[in-house]
C-alpha cells in the first residue's frame, strides 16, 4: 500500500508528523492500527521503535498529548542517550495519561468544568457543586485512577454501581457525567477523545425507570406524642425538642436554623420563620408561625408551647456548646436509632404503602390545621407556600381524619 503524501492528510496528523520530525534527525510519528508509533533510526544503529500506552489514541482529539509525549521522549534520549524502550519508561510515571496520574489532567478538567458551572449559565452555588456534581465525578476520578475503563459507557457502569440502589442519586450521577465528559470532549482546553462522550443509548438503561414515588405519611397526633417520649427515651430532651418544634410549627427541616421569637402586632411573643421559599415567579415571603396543639388518646389537648420555652429549651449541642445546626438528613440519622420510629416507618409501608419521613411531621400540621376547619389561603400562609402547591405536595387529610369528619357531620 502506498505511503500518503504529507498534503493528503489532515491537519492535525501533519502537525504530529511535524513535531517529531523538524529538528529531531530521525524521529517520526504514525498511526498504527489506532494506536501511537514513535520512531527513531539514529545514523549507524538499527531502528528503534516504541507503541505509546493504550490510553492515548492516534486521532485528533490527542494531538496535545501526542505532543508532549514526543518532546518528553526527545529531551529524555538525547539528554541520557538512552534507548527509546528505556526512555519511554523513565517517561511513563510523568505522563498524565497513564496510570494514577491519569487522574491529574481530569482534575484539571473538573476545575475547570465547575468554574464553568459557577459562573455561567444559572451561576450554582458551592453548595450544589458538592451536592449534585462533585461527589459525582470524584466518584468517576476515582476508578479512572485506578481501573482505567476503556471509554465514558464503561466508565458510567462503573461509577452508576454505587447508587445501583438508589434511583434519584443514580439518575444525578448519570446527568453529571454526562455534562462533564461532553465538556471534557468539547473545550478546546482539554479535546479529550471522543470515545468519553456518553450518548444516551448507553445512559438509558444505567440511569433505568424512575420508581413511583411513595407518599409521605401524616402521623396521628397519638403517634407523635409517643414518638416524643421514645426520643427523649433514647437520645435526650434536646432532640425531644428538635422534633417537638417541626411538629408544632410544620417546618421544614432545615428552617430550624432560621426561625426565631419576634413581638406579632398584637404585642405578644410569636415564632418568626426568615425563609422564603423560590417558587414559580417570585419567592414566598417570610412568615409568622403557628403552633398547632396536639389531642392525646383520652381528648385532652397537649400544648407543647414552643414559642415560651424556645430562648432556654434545651438542643443538641456543638463541642463548644451552640446550638447544632440540624438537617433532614441529621434528623433522621438519630430517629432510626429510636425503635418505635423503626416501628412507624414498617406499619405505614406495609399497611398503607406510605413512607414516614422527617417531612411526615410537616405533613402531620398541614391534616391538624384542615381538620380545625382553617380556609385554605390562611393554611398555606402558615405554612410557607401557596394554595396550589399545598394541594398538590402535601397530604390534607388521614383515614381517621376523613372517618371522623364525616361521622362528626352525620351525627353517628
Amino acid at each position: 500500500m502506498p505511503r500518503r503524501r504529507l498534503g493528503d492528510m489532515p491537519l492535525w496528523e501533519q502537525r504530529i508528523k511535524n513535531a517529531a520530525s523538524n529538528g529531531r534527525q530521525g524521529w517520526s510519528a504514525r498511526g498504527n492500527r489506532g494506536r501511537v508509533l514513535i520512531e527513531l533510526r539514529r545514523p549507524g544503529e538499527l531502528k528503534q521503535s516504541v507503541m505509546l500506552p493504550k490510553e492515548l489514541s492516534w486521532c485528533e482529539g490527542d494531538e496535545r498529548e501526542i505532543t508532549k509525549w514526543l518532546d518528553a521522549l526527545y529531551v529524555k534520549s538525547e539528554g541520557e542517550k538512552l534507548s527509546l524502550k528505556a526512555v519511554l519508561e523513565r517517561v511513563k510515571p510523568t505522563s498524565n495519561r497513564v496510570g494514577h496520574e491519569h487522574a491529574v489532567s481530569w482534575q484539571e478538567i473538573k476545575e475547570a468544568y465547575r468554574i464553568r458551572l459557577m459562573q455561567s449559565g444559572n451561576k450554582i452555588r458551592l453548595k450544589t457543586w458538592a451536592d449534585n456534581y462533585e461527589r459525582f465525578i470524584d466518584a468517576a476520578l476515582e476508578i479512572l485512577s485506578k481501573q482505567r475503563p476503556s471509554d465514558g459507557a464503561a466508565l458510567l457502569r462503573k461509577t452508576a454501581q454505587q447508587w445501583a440502589d438508589h434511583y434519584s442519586s443514580r439518575a444525578m450521577c448519570v446527568s453529571t457525567l454526562k455534562g462533564f465528559m461532553e465538556f471534557a470532549v468539547r473545550d478546546n482546553r482539554f479535546r479529550a477523545p471522543q470515545s468519553w462522550l456518553i450518548d444516551e443509548y448507553d445512559a438509558k438503561p444505567i440511569r433505568g425507570e424512575k420508581p413511583q414515588k411513595q407518599e409521605t405519611a401524616a402521623l396521628a397526633d397519638e403517634e407523635i406524642l409517643k414518638l416524643l417520649v421514645a426520643t427523649e427515651k433514647r437520645w435526650d430532651e434536646g432532640w425531644r425538642n428538635v422534633i417537638s418544634t417541626l411538629v408544632s410549627f410544620g417546618l421544614r427541616p432545615f428552617e430550624l436554623q432560621m426561625i426565631e421569637v419576634r413581638t406579632n402586632g398584637d404585642g405578644r411573643p410569636q415564632m418568626y420563620s426568615t425563609y422564603r421559599k423560590s417558587g414559580g415567579a417570585s419567592k414566598t415571603r417570610p412568615r409568622w408561625l403557628e403552633e398547632i396543639p396536639l389531642t392525646a388518646s383520652d381528648g385532652s389537648r397537649v400544648d407543647l408551647n414552643i414559642t415560651e420555652k424556645w430562648k432556654t429549651m434545651a438542643w443538641p449541642q456543638t463541642r463548644d456548646g451552640g446550638r447544632r445546626i440540624v438537617t433532614a438528613h441529621y434528623i433522621e440519622q438519630y430517629l432510626k436509632k429510636v425503635p418505635y420510629w423503626n416501628e412507624l416507618r414498617r406499619d405505614y409501608a406495609e399497611e398503607m404503602d406510605l413512607k414516614v419521613v422527617p417531612y411526615s411531621f410537616r405533613n402531620s400540621w398541614n391534616t391538624r390545621a384542615k381538620a380545625l376547619g382553617i380556609p385554605d389561603g390562611v393554611v398555606s400562609r402558615a405554612f410557607g407556600n401557596t394554595e396550589a402547591t399545598n394541594l398538590r405536595s402535601y397530604r390534607q387529610s388521614t383515614d381517621q381524619l376523613t372517618r371522623n369528619a364525616f361521622r362528626d357531620a352525620l351525627g353517628r
